[in-house]
């Protein structure tokens, strides 16, 4: 089972990205541009989803795609971190999901914007 956990230091308006699958582990850190993620957090919210992307670089990368994953409403969350923007090295992990967790990761993140939360954890779907 995998995860992501984003946590927000409001001081320095950085966000961090940790993600977890399996053996295969990384990290990442980038400006939280919180007044622009507004976009990213509606396009989460649409039903049916059709592709939610959030990229934020500088000084390192995080990468963050919704997609679906098949007919049925299961989504996959791709999430690609590096400590670098141009690092050689880098992690890219995909994680299974479902609507309700997505809606639950959504709401989190914009009260993560509004500066109320300092910590998100997605877990994927066990199924």
């Amino acid at each position: 089972m995998g995860k992501l956990v984003l946590t927000f230091n409001p001081e320095w308006s950085i966000l961090d990205a940790s993600v977890e699958h399996g053996h295969f582990r990384g990290r990442g850190d980038a400006y939280f541009p919180t007044d622009e993620v507004s976009e990213f957090i509606v396009s989460l919210q649409a039903y049916p989803l059709k592709r939610a992307d959030l990229v934020l670089r500088s000084p390192g990368l995080i990468s963050i795609s919704v997609f679906p994953a098949d007919g049925v409403g299961h989504l996959f969350v791709r999430i690609e971190v590096a400590e670098e923007i141009e690092a050689r090295d880098f992690a890219r992990v995909r994680l299974r999901t479902d609507y309700s967790r997505l809606s639950r990761f959504a709401s989190q993140l914009s009260l993560m914007a509004k500066g109320e939360v300092s910590e998100i954890i997605l877990e994927e779907d066990k199924a």
